[in-house]
């Protein structure tokens, strides 16, 4: 990938970022299955700016044709797919007019996708398989890159849950969580502060070429066995895969790579976007989850377990001082407590190092970042309970 090209796709998804709070792995998994030409299932309750979301991602790519429309149990296929053209009719051939319809577009939203009728979900199965669409006696080869679909909650029905195996990425859109991104959201609301504007310097033809340079990201030979141990843990848990949806899969995750900046894939990539993919029912997700981070430690992961033992043990630190004693057998029990806290400290801190440089984890810059303010943490922490001991043996 040429150097214009990244910078302008990072700057997009960072624009894309900044005006749809805590959506980051959502977007990311759009912007992923574009470049691999996968469909994505967006699930969520009214109101969490899905619709919205599509429409950005897709207006970012200048002279791409888009195609949006809410289904309801009355939608025709006409509405979808184009009219019947009257004039062939009358010569006893059935064809319609597809020009400015779902048939003609490279990316398309069908909100409340599942209200649709058998008719309409029926005539989509080749379109979302295999991007073409039977058209009378003609088969069209379609331009469509994706088709994002979307509905308030996981359907129950049997039928609609294989239906819905067509769509690879399968987020949850939750409303905001963090009290702060519910105070922008209430600045932008008043005017307070002006929501920022979604900006692309990308063009359709960026989009096709991503899907050339998508190819040439590499995989690590330890992402194969990762995925695979990955893939094996879960049929145990009772979670298949198909073969066909383990290719889409490997696909889609050099797209998520290539989104990341990366040029070489890595089996820490899976985190994210795994738990949206390979799961059959909400259920699922927590034993993914628990599989991923049993397979594949990450070095986040195991800075955040560093942390709380920090916490724990300046706890315990607190205790023990404000109980000390000015009798020598209780300061004696006293300043062996205080050093295995400080031998407990100097542990965790070479452990930390171990992480960020025994080559075991693959450690992000956002990772040594927070790696740098745990090891600051834990130096502070150590310098207290050595001033203690100090204090006390003096």
């Amino acid at each position: 990938m040429n150097e214009t090209l990244f910078a302008n796709l990072q700057n997009f998804r960072a624009s894309l970022n900044a005006s749809f709070l805590e959506r980051s792995v959502v977007i990311d998994g759009l912007l992923a299955s574009l470049i691999t030409k996968q469909n994505a299932f967006l699930f969520g309750r009214p109101g969490t700016g899905k619709s919205e979301l599509v429409r950005a991602v897709a207006q970012g790519f200048t002279g791409c044709s888009f195609f949006g429309y809410l289904l309801s149990p009355t939608t025709d296929p006409s509405e979808l797919f184009g009219p019947v053209a009257v004039s062939k009719l009358l010569k006893d051939e059935y064809t319609r007019d597809v020009e400015g319809y779902l048939p003609t577009s490279n990316i398309a939203f069908l909100d409340e996708l599942f209200r649709g009728s058998s008719a309409v979900l029926n005539s989509l199965l080749t379109i979302l398989n295999e991007r073409t669409f039977n058209n009378g006696k003609d088969v069209i080869e379609t331009p469509i890159q994706s088709i994002v679909a979307a509905t308030n909650s996981f359907p129950q029905e049997e039928s609609l849950q294989a239906f819905c195996d067509r769509f690879l990425f399968r987020p949850t859109v939750e409303s905001l969580f963090k009290p702060v991104s519910k105070r922008i959201l209430d600045q932008w609301t008043f005017g307070i502060q002006k929501r920022p504007a979604v900006e692309s310097d990308l063009k359709f033809e960026d989009l096709l070429q991503l899907q050339k340079d998508v190819n040439e990201i590499k995989v690590d030979e330890e992402f194969l066995d990762r995925f695979n141990q990955v893939i094996d843990l879960l049929s145990a848990r009772g979670v298949s895969i198909s073969d066909r949806r383990r290719v889409q899969i490997l696909r889609f995750m050099r797209g998520w790579a290539l989104v990341q900046g990366d040029d070489c894939l890595y089996a820490e990539h899976l985190h994210r976007p795994f738990p949206h993919i390979v799961y059959q029912n909400k259920e699922d997700i927590r034993a993914i989850k628990e599989v991923l981070m049993q397979a594949i430690p990450t070095a986040e992961k195991q800075m955040e377990e560093i942390r709380k033992a920090q916490t724990a043990i300046m706890t315990d630190y607190h205790g023990v001082f404000t109980k000390t004693s000015k009798s020598l057998s209780e300061l004696s029990s006293t300043v062996e407590k205080l050093k295995r806290h400080y031998k407990d400290l100097s542990t965790l801190a070479n452990k930390l190092d171990e992480i960020l440089d025994g080559g075991s984890y693959r450690v992000t810059a956002a990772a040594r970042k927070e790696a740098t303010k745990v090891s600051q943490l834990i130096d502070q922490s150590k310098q207290l309970v050595a001033k203690s001991i100090s204090d006390i043996t003096s």
